[in-house]
């Protein structure tokens, strides 16, 4: 009997769940990405809204209060794309075991995207734009860039 427990114990060694962990990494990869594009911005006049923020957006912390703050801000106030110069005042209900965001006003101005074009291929040559960091202009006769060969 006794060989039958030592059989069944060395199975069971043999056949435990084994957990594999395997970590992925990846490569900052150094590359620029521009974009080309422009818009206005058609400014409002000044909002201010008071937001009471429910317990999951508490949990996440006070900038995530704010944020769903201005987005429900925007979305009473025309269904704005951002808010300029936004202000916050924060209303905060201290307890024995921490504390507590009961209210977020947001103040700003409320503004939307207009006119979106290109600018062209002017820009891509701008060594400026481009990030040159060494870009020296020469005034007169001489060329723009000292890249340009």
């Amino acid at each position: 009997m006794k060989k039958y427990y030592f059989i069944l114990a060395a199975a069971l060694l043999a056949a435990s769940c084994t957990t594999t962990t395997k970590t992925a990494r990846t490569e900052a990869i150094p590359y620029s990405m521009y974009n080309a594009n422009v818009a206005d911005l058609q400014v409002g006049d000044r909002i201010s809204y008071t937001y009471s923020p429910s317990k999951e957006i508490r949990r996440a912390g006070l900038p995530n209060c704010k944020k769903a703050a201005i987005s429900e801000a925007l979305a009473q106030n025309g269904n704005a794309d951002l808010l300029v110069e936004p202000q916050f005042v924060v209303s905060v209900r201290r307890g024995f075991f921490g504390s507590k965001v009961t209210s977020v006003t947001v103040t700003g101005r409320p503004a939307k995207y207009v006119n979106i074009h290109s600018l062209g291929d002017k820009v891509w040559t701008d060594p400026v734009f481009r990030g040159v960091k060494n870009a020296t202009f020469y005034i007169g006769d001489r060329p723009e860039c000292p890249m340009k060969k």
